[in-house]
């Protein structure tokens, strides 16, 4: 009986590594593609997931990019712009503005750069995975209050990593690649549970329009703050 025990053990290992990889080959074509991250069923439970090479190279490389972090974020909204047109519609403020008036637009930096801090947050928090988790979940909260679509949520990963991939240059590695994957896979499943489990108990009020928070220096740079 018990070598009975280890070899259903042993299967279920198997079928769960099985998946795992079959889950980040559905995660590379999604950044390629620019198609939203596949079902989050083998997304981290938790960031202390990573391995402390992964959380390294988070790091390291966030370094780099937050010296231009608002420039990022826009990046990752053209982007999503570009690649589905119609997400534009979802960010009123946004409607039928061209793309060369969206680079230029106060709003859209801003917004980016709130977006950009939520990344910011997370990765200074590595080491303080429930305060994170806590985070990600009441970022989640207040979508569902601004009445954000999942599609929203999942198209924002694969821009993110198709916008850093160059700005790494030489430094985006394999390795880096399935670092951050890994974080935003956590990110977005934690927001998604938690945007379900408000808009599931307020169902009978329906879908509101998204909205941008009100523009204020104050309200952008909150956001990155710890």
């Amino acid at each position: 009986m018990g070598n009975a025990h280890v070899g259903h053990g042993g299967n279920s290992k198997k079928t769960a590594v099985k998946d795992a990889v079959k889950n980040d080959d559905e995660i590379v074509t999604a950044i390629q593609e620019s198609t939203p991250f596949p079902a989050a069923k083998t997304a981290m439970a938790s960031v202390a997931e990573l391995t402390d090479l992964q959380k390294t190279l988070l790091q390291e490389s966030w370094k780099r990019l937050e010296m231009d972090i608002a420039q990022v974020g826009i990046i990752v909204f053209i982007n999503l712009f570009e690649s589905h047109p119609d997400m534009q519609s979802v960010f009123l403020p946004f409607t039928g503005l061209v793309l060369d008036d969206l680079k230029k637009s106060k709003l859209l930096s801003e917004h980016a750069l709130r977006v950009m801090g939520a990344v910011q947050r997370a990765v200074h928090r590595l080491e303080e995975p429930e305060k994170l988790h806590a985070f990600l979940s009441d970022l989640g909260r207040r979508h569902d209050k601004n009445g954000a679509k999942l599609e929203y949520i999942d198209y924002i990963g694969p821009q993110f990593l198709s916008a850093i991939r160059p700005i790494l240059g030489g430094d985006w590695t394999a390795e880096t690649e399935k670092a951050w994957t890994l974080l935003l896979g956590y990110m977005i499943a934690t927001m998604k549970q938690a945007l379900l489990e408000a808009r599931n108990a307020s169902a009978s009020e329906g879908l509101k329009p998204m909205a941008l928070p009100p523009s204020s220096s104050s309200s952008s740079t909150a956001a990155m703050d710890d």
